[in-house]
């Protein structure tokens, strides 16, 4: 197996994926949305997913739960509820997407 860099892969200059490494098992982005809006609706799929913050306020919705997150706090959902992050503060959210498929 040999070394790959992929250079497409959202919010990220070059990531580098060691033989070995199965990248249809485990899954990273960095996204960044502006004031009041969302990368997409909430929405259900197979996996495990994390959201941690970088910078600005985002709320994260579980089903029927809310939880509020900040600059330096993350979440691990079961993707089979419905889940979703928007930009509650008053300046870009930047926050990293991890998921690990099923």
């Amino acid at each position: 197996m040999d070394t790959m860099v992929k250079t497409d892969v959202k919010g990220i200059d070059r990531f580098i994926f060691e033989s070995g490494a199965d990248a249809d098992k485990l899954h990273l982005h960095i996204s960044e949305v502006n004031v009041g809006t969302r990368a997409h609706p909430p929405h259900q799929h197979d996996g495990q997913e994390i959201f941690y913050v970088f910078s600005g306020k985002g709320e994260v919705v579980y089903g029927d739960t809310i939880h509020h997150l900040e600059a330096n706090q993350a979440i691990h959902v079961d993707c089979r509820v419905l889940h979703g992050i928007r930009n509650i503060g008053d300046t870009p959210l930047r926050y990293a997407v991890i998921i690990a498929s099923a």
